[in-house]
């Protein structure tokens, strides 16, 4: 079984280091695996279960949760823990398999 798998970044919030449309190579994650900060990440939204959402991990929280941020230097420019809050690591599917930028 593959354990890559290739997403399509849709909108701006991970600019200037994914471009929308870029398609990015994330490895999906096996069992509890850590998940270092600064890594890109691909996770379940946490309010809405048909999205998922390509962001960076800031900083884990003392209770384990991550809190993720976009790249987007406008801070209107991402949707992400600043409007749903910290995420368990449980949300997180796949880590980018290196910063891609265009």
């Amino acid at each position: 079984m593959d354990d890559h798998v290739q997403v399509r970044i849709n909108g701006h919030s991970m600019w200037p280091t994914y471009t929308d449309q870029q398609v990015v190579t994330f490895v999906l994650i096996k069992g509890s695996e850590a998940i270092p900060t600064g890594a890109v990440v691909l996770a379940q939204h946490p309010l809405k279960p048909e999205v998922k959402v390509v962001k960076r991990v800031r900083h884990v929280e003392e209770d384990g949760r991550l809190f993720l941020e976009g790249d987007q230097p406008d801070p209107l420019g991402s949707e992400d823990s600043h409007n749903f809050g910290p995420v368990k690591a449980e949300a997180v599917l796949a880590v980018a398999l290196a910063d891609e930028p265009v």
